[in-house]
């Protein structure tokens, strides 16, 4: 008959292999950690924030729209609907200009519009962090004539934030990578320890001979060698 596993079994059959389940464990745990310091390249991100004007709004003072935009006070809305607008084309056709694509050819570039404002965000990863805020910087110094060549003086870009370069990586996290590792290693441990258990053949105890057999033991040969004691002639 085929011994039926408890979850009490499975508690007692890990905690005798607890020592194996702690190394492996922790062997996983420093394999993850080796892994994303020496063959992981990290990556540093960076962006700078520039403002999208039309018309209309191109007349106005730039600080003094801009505080007002920041700091929630009322605006004309036709010039923030037109400006918003203005502002998700600009963030397409940034990155299909000719300009622009000989500038980020190669980079990690992403335009954005901050929601519901006129204002592109453009983000640079880089495993440099100096060329990271670089790229971004040229993105944002180039905006304005790339806006002028095709819209003329309908309107105006500037930058507001300048790209600061990174002190230290976006990615990777070493944190994630050793707890992904630690629980790597502890489902392996289990496998093993469970694997281990199932193909040991070695005769047990009474107690696990009746849940195998379901025959009761009466008695039990003691092992005088494997007790310390020495064996009766």
């Amino acid at each position: 008959m085929n011994k039926q596993i408890t979850i009490a079994d499975l508690l007692k059959m890990f905690l005798q292999h607890i020592r194996l389940i702690i190394i492996i464990t922790l062997v996983g745990a420093l394999l993850a950690f080796l892994y994303v310091t020496y063959m992981v390249t990290p990556m540093y991100s960076t962006s700078a924030l520039i403002l999208v004007q039309n018309g209309s709004s191109f007349e106005t003072d730039l600080n003094s729209s801009t505080s007002k935009s920041l700091s929630g006070e009322k605006v004309n809305m036709n010039d923030i609907s037109s400006s918003q607008m203005l502002a998700n084309t600009c963030s397409t056709l940034f990155t299909v200009d000719p300009d622009m694509k000989s500038i980020i050819s190669g980079a990690s570039i992403s335009i954005s519009v901050v929601e519901d404002s006129y204002f592109l965000r453009i983000s640079s990863t880089s495993s440099d962090p100096h060329t990271a805020a670089n790229i971004a910087n040229l993105v944002a110094n180039t905006a304005p004539q790339v806006f002028k060549k095709y819209f003329g003086d309908a309107g105006k870009v500037d930058t507001v934030e300048e790209a600061n370069v990174p002190s230290s990586p976006s990615s990777p996290n070493r944190s994630r990578y050793v707890l992904m590792g630690l629980l790597a290693g502890l489902v392996l441990a289990l496998a093993i320890s469970f694997l281990l258990e199932i193909i040991d053949t070695t005769i047990k105890p009474g107690d696990d001979l009746y849940k195998m057999y379901e025959i009761p033991v009466f008695a039990e040969i003691v092992d005088f060698e494997s007790e310390g004691g020495s064996k009766k002639k």
